[in-house]
């Protein structure tokens, strides 16, 4: 095994000036990130230096190229990169971000902000507050481009022609990947988090591995052997429990505070954080992280939202939870602190939406609220959550 370092903490934790490269993208992807550049400078924080650089599609007619060199170059010599969102034309740009710098380990809270507006009751959702650590380099996502005609597997041995019978020659076939490699150093990361979390009385060192082992024996199986070995013998004081991801999608909703660090293969993670995400409001409050060994990126997950952009009613707060992510990352843990809970601060307004609709964003007001324009814009929310964090 190779010698594993924390991905949670900046190689370079020691460096007098950390520099972050602020890429806003397409969509509504340069809206959140401005709000969130404007936070972060009005914080002043001393050694933060933070630069914006143009990418996606606006880069495609400026500069040529949806990914300029100098945008790549400064990544390059960042410490960390804050995204925004990109369209389908520009997926180059998440493409270096995430396998291009080797970034595995995809970070998502889910907690509730009291004050937004959500679908259950109040009592069932105050109280969450936890993580996804979804391995986002190998499962079927590793296999993009790697699908083909079914006949191919015959002449490979992987199935037989009576097969071809029931599924036809015109099946689709399509690859998923697990490897021991990838599985143990997002197992790893996920166990570090979970200690993290319990250290600082947030979790309760709970560690679930989420996955379809009755269904992918293999190589889910190996999945959950491989963690659960090394939560057992490198961190003995967590807690480590089992589900297959159907069940555990109904847990989501059924038992919705229960849960503490979830560590989850791909495709799983993907689908399962947004729907934890719509438990506590919505994709206007799910940030990021995505880390690796040298540069990770943090990163709203609602993406591009083509719909509402230009109008500049997106929520910030996505991008701004994915910035104290990245703010503790970088070593500014007080900071980060700080800003999650000017953050709180801001969205608790929403406990009195009819007196305070003015300060808030337009997914955390009733839909009463929304059709008649009572909420705030993008800007606005994100001046409230500045005045707030100069209070605390």
């Amino acid at each position: 095994m190779e010698r594993y370092r924390s991905v949670l903490k900046c190689p370079n934790i020691d460096k007098s000036k950390k520099v972050v490269t602020a890429l806003g993208g397409d969509g509504i992807g340069p809206t959140v990130v401005n709000a969130t550049v404007f936070i972060l400078e009005g914080m002043k924080i001393n050694g933060l230096e933070i630069k914006s650089m143009p990418c996606g599609e606006s880069a495609i007619q400026t500069h040529g190229n949806a990914f300029p060199p100098e945008s790549k170059e400064a990544v390059n010599n960042s410490d960390a990169v804050l995204f925004g969102a990109t369209h389908e034309t520009a997926t180059q740009v998440i493409a270096y971000l995430r396998w291009g710098l080797g970034n595995y380990a995809n970070i998502r809270p889910i907690k509730y902000f009291k004050g937004m507006d959500t679908n259950l009751k109040p009592e069932l959702v105050e109280n969450i507050d936890y993580v996804f650590v979804r391995e986002c380099t190998q499962g079927a996502y590793a296999a993009v481009g790697k699908e083909g005609k079914i006949t191919k597997l015959i002449k490979k041995g992987l199935i037989y022609k009576p097969e071809i019978e029931r599924w036809t020659e015109k099946a689709i076939y399509g690859l998923r990947v697990v490897s021991p490699h990838a599985t143990d150093r997002v197992g790893r990361a996920a166990c570090e988090l979970c200690m993290k979390r319990k250290n600082e009385g947030v979790g309760k060192g709970l560690l679930e591995i989420v996955c379809k082992p009755n269904i992918f024996r293999q190589q889910d199986g190996m999945f959950i052997k491989r963690i659960k070995k090394i939560a057992e013998t490198e961190f003995p004081d967590l807690k480590v429990e089992t589900y297959i991801v159907d069940d555990f999608a109904a847990r989501l909703i059924r038992f919705p505070d229960y849960h503490d660090t979830i560590v989850i293969p791909n495709m799983m993670g993907d689908i399962l954080s947004d729907e934890a995400a719509q438990i506590v409001g919505g994709l206007g409050v799910a940030g990021s992280g995505v880390y690796g060994p040298k540069i990770p990126y943090f990163e709203p997950t609602h993406g591009s939202a083509p719909d509402i952009a230009g109008q500049k009613i997106a929520n910030p707060a996505a991008a701004i939870v994915s910035a104290t992510l990245m703010l503790d990352y970088l070593g500014f843990e007080t900071e980060s602190k700080k800003l999650m809970h000017a953050l709180e601060n801001t969205l608790a307004h929403g406990l009195d939406v009819e007196k305070n609709w003015m300060f808030l964003p337009a997914d955390a007001v009733p839909l009463n609220f929304r059709k008649e324009g009572k909420y705030s814009n993008t800007d606005d929310v994100a001046k409230k959550i500045l005045e707030e964090y100069k209070k605390l």
